[in-house]
């Protein structure tokens, strides 16, 4: 069996754009491993124990196999993220590391959830995701919304295609019902993102995909510090859009912890944010300016 490094894998979830469920929090994988004669072994993993699995090791210990097939998904009200790996597609067996290639990408994203009318006359909003454009806008459960930017909205399928149509950051229109009473009310769409992880063997050690703090090019400067930080971590964030900044914090697992909208930005933003209630572990800053996300980790530590 060849020697294998485990290299730093970081969960980043995306958000979950489903409708008329409630268990928003689902993380599944599944693994197959085959020999020459064919199937070996099959198993899931769910909730914790699909959050800890160490895939990198697995991988490692099965190297003698003839196929390793693993496929999940980490999943929260506002974050998605994809695993894939399958050694019949690598390229570089030989190799003494386990890395991992990662894709993102943002969709348009409203933030409710509810169930379709049996009269096929809307949908009824049972409740609004946390930090999200729906919430954003003052909508609350109890609502029917009948239209979307003048398309409308019979059941889930219509609502659904008419957001995803839409453009992040676009001001529309939304018609909806609350007793016997209609009216209109603006939304600027928001995002939810899609991240994939596929791993892969590389001939050198893969360094953590996210900096410790800073994220700098010619237009974008994103630092954050002290990194590692006892409580207020300084956000310092520069670019040359003025489009509005969404500033989010959410743990390893993807668990939204704080989100805030800067509206009529100017191109700089400075904060201190404190972690001081938080537990010690790592937090991801995000900063999100219509279809471009920057991200920046930061350590905290307690005594």
């Amino acid at each position: 069996m060849r020697k294998m490094f485990l290299c730093t894998l970081l969960f980043l979830g995306f958000m979950n754009f489903s409708f008329g469920q409630f268990n928003t929090n689902s993380e599944r994988i599944s693994v197959k491993t085959y020999d020459t004669k064919g199937l070996v072994e099959q198993f899931q993993l769910r909730g914790s124990e699909a959050l800890s699995f160490d895939i990198p090791a697995f991988i490692k210990e099965n190297d003698n196999m003839e196929r390793v097939l693993i496929n999940g998904s980490l999943r929260t009200e506002l974050t998605t993220t994809i695993i894939q790996f399958d050694s019949n597609n690598q390229q570089d067996q030989d190799a003494d590391y386990i890395c991992t290639d990662i894709e993102s990408k943002l969709t348009p994203f409203l933030g409710v959830w509810g169930t379709g009318r049996r009269d096929l006359t809307g949908v009824d909003v049972k409740r609004i995701v946390r930090s999200t454009a729906a919430e954003r806008a003052g909508m609350i459960g109890g609502e029917v919304i009948t239209q979307f930017d003048g398309v409308e909205i019979y059941n889930f399928a219509d609502l659904k295609n008419a957001v995803l149509s839409s453009e992040i950051g676009e001001r529309v229109e939304l018609k909806l019902q609350n007793d016997s009473k209609e009216y209109s009310t603006p939304v600027i769409v928001g995002s939810r993102g899609i991240k994939t992880i596929n791993y892969r063997y590389c001939q050198e050690e893969q360094k953590d995909i996210i900096g410790e703090s800073n994220v700098i090019t010619d237009d974008i400067s994103f630092i954050t510090y002290p990194n590692p930080t006892r409580s207020v971590s300084r956000v310092n964030f520069k670019t040359t859009s003025n489009e509005d900044a969404t500033f989010n914090v959410t743990d390893i697992t993807g668990s939204l912890i704080h989100s805030e909208v800067f509206s009529d930005f100017d191109g700089n933003l400075r904060m201190d944010y404190n972690l001081i209630n938080e537990n010690a572990g790592t937090y991801i800053f995000t900063i999100q300016q219509g279809k471009e996300l920057y991200t920046s980790k930061v350590q905290l530590i307690k005594d």
